[in-house]
């Protein structure tokens, strides 16, 4: 039994350690950074004469919107279903019979990727 859980201590971190990340990639404002501009996937930062200004991101073909919402609606939605996905594990932990253990939030983590 202490095996077991040791290895239920080990998914539990799994799961937080994973929902950290998506957290973290989905709201750090720095995925490509020069001296002068920070761009992530909500919004464009650019320095002008010292002080960080806000800006929307540039529209036109080269940065389509439809791809953009796209991106941003998937890496809010892996997060919301990591999250409810370690919900559902602790749940099931204490309510479902031995064989019938993990399949629902097993499929809340895929739905994350």
């Amino acid at each position: 039994t202490v095996i077991m859980l040791i290895l239920l201590a080990a998914i539990f971190v799994l799961h937080i350690i994973g929902i950290i990340l998506l957290l973290v990639a989905t709201i750090d404002n720095a995925w490509w950074m020069t001296d002068s501009i920070s761009t992530d996937v909500w919004a464009r930062w650019i320095q002008q004469n010292g002080v960080w200004n806000y800006t929307d991101l540039p529209t036109g073909s080269h940065y389509p919107q439809d791809y953009l919402q796209a991106v941003q609606a998937s890496s809010v939605l892996a997060c919301i279903f990591s999250i409810l996905g370690i919900f559902v594990f602790v749940a099931q932990l204490f309510t479902l019979s031995k064989g019938q253990r993990f399949t629902i939030s097993g499929i809340f983590q895929l739905l994350a990727c």
